[in-house]
């Protein structure tokens, strides 16, 4: 098999599965390539680089999510396809955050944006979008953190994560439907 970007990136995110992040190192994903490290910079100029790369692939597992009837019934689905996109790599939801840090292309930009469209919310996206992926990324970095943990000692309390999401998801919609709501009337009263 010839060395190629994709195939670095394929194999740094089996890797991560199997070892997470502290196992993540370009001197075993070469061992594991069979190449000298050297050979890995040749497609990717370092390892930020690299997990930037995987981050993206990451993020690529989201999924199209489609329309939806309504706003937060599609806003609903991104940071449900987004969390479970984050939580299905070990330490995912540390890796996207180091990549969208890095200047990793962020999918949900461009799915809240067309939601957005949709449903009449304008100039909402980019907040949404921030809004939402940094709970989606904080939660599941406190879950995956916690699991961690769990494997370490078994006696950490369980935490139903779950319920967290959805609990805090509902706020994070509510919140922001009802700042455009506002937006709204305000506009039709200017108008």
């Amino acid at each position: 098999m010839a060395l190629t970007k994709t195939s670095v990136v394929d194999s740094a995110l089996d890797l991560l599965r199997e070892a997470g992040l502290p196992g993540m190192s370009m001197r075993t994903l070469a061992t594991r390539l069979g190449v000298q490290p050297s050979a890995l910079y040749w497609h990717v100029p370092s390892k930020q680089a690299l997990l930037t790369a995987v981050a993206e692939r990451v993020l690529a597992t989201m999924g199209p999510v489609g329309a939806a009837g309504s706003a937060a019934g599609e806003l609903r689905a991104i940071g449900t396809a987004l969390r479970a996109a984050v939580t299905g790599v070990p330490d995912g939801a540390e890796i996207v955050a180091l990549g969208l840090a890095a200047g990793a292309v962020n999918p949900v930009a461009e799915v809240v944006e067309a939601a957005c469209t949709r449903h009449g919310l304008g100039g909402r996206a980019a907040g949404l979008t921030t809004a939402l992926t940094a709970y989606v990324l904080g939660l599941s970095l406190e879950e995956q953190t916690h699991h961690n943990l769990a494997v370490a000692d078994p006696a950490t309390p369980p935490v139903e994560f779950d319920a967290r999401f959805s609990a805090g998801l509902e706020a994070l919609l509510a919140g922001a439907l009802a700042f455009s709501v506002v937006d709204r009337r305000r506009e039709r009263r200017c108008a």
